[in-house]
């Protein structure tokens, strides 16, 4: 194997461990952003319980 192909597949792979970890990094955070959303739907989902028992009377 040439010297540039194997620069050019190591260049790849790089860029292969980079985007791997990008993706990780933002997979989390969505985690993260999902756990905040269900916690606002809850309390949502609370509050209009109690909006409901208010405007009962």
């Amino acid at each position: 194997m040439e010297l540039e192909q194997i620069l050019e597949r190591f260049s790849v792979t790089r860029e292969i461990v980079s985007f791997t970890r990008e993706f990780g990094a933002n997979t989390r955070e969505n985690r993260t952003f999902t756990r905040e959303i269900e916690a606002f739907t809850r309390e949502f989902e609370a509050n209009t319980r109690e909006f409901a028992c208010y405007a009962r009377f």
